[in-house]
């Protein structure tokens, strides 16, 4: 029996580093099935036509490296607007069974200063959520 994993990447190093713990579940024999995906911030209609799935592909570009290379299987999903939010309307709705994702791991004052994904999807996931620094 097999998981379902959600990977939320940006294309940071710490999205990177949140792929290869996934690959490393896969070394371990951990079976699952992977989406990847990535979140985009709000755009101009005009800037969705001609914008939204070439950004989005840019930001999984490194992950997709990753998983290709280590054999890994995987869907996408490209969403917009808040990412914290996105994250855990498309993983509540897929019946994900685990969110993977990276945190930059500001410190408490930017936290509150300009809020975290990380924080986000943590206080509001359904899922349980894996957080890679």
């Amino acid at each position: 029996m097999s998981i379902k994993v959600l990977l939320a990447v940006d294309g940071s190093v710490v999205s990177d580093r949140a792929t290869d713990r996934l690959i490393a579940f896969k070394r371990a024999g951990v079976p699952f099935e992977a989406t990847l995906m990535t979140v985009q911030p709000f755009m101009s209609i005009e800037a969705q036509a001609m914008h939204l799935q070439s950004y989005g592909q840019e930001a999984m570009k490194s992950a997709r490296a990753r998983l290709d290379a280590a054999g890994i299987p995987y869907e996408t999903h490209i969403a917009m607007g808040p990412a914290g939010v996105r994250i855990c309307e498309f993983a509540d709705a897929g019946g994900f069974e685990l969110i993977v994702l990276g945190t930059k791991g500001l410190g408490w004052v930017n936290t509150v200063l300009v809020g975290s994904v990380a924080k986000h999807v943590i206080e509001s996931s359904n899922a349980p959520v894996l957080l890679v620094r």
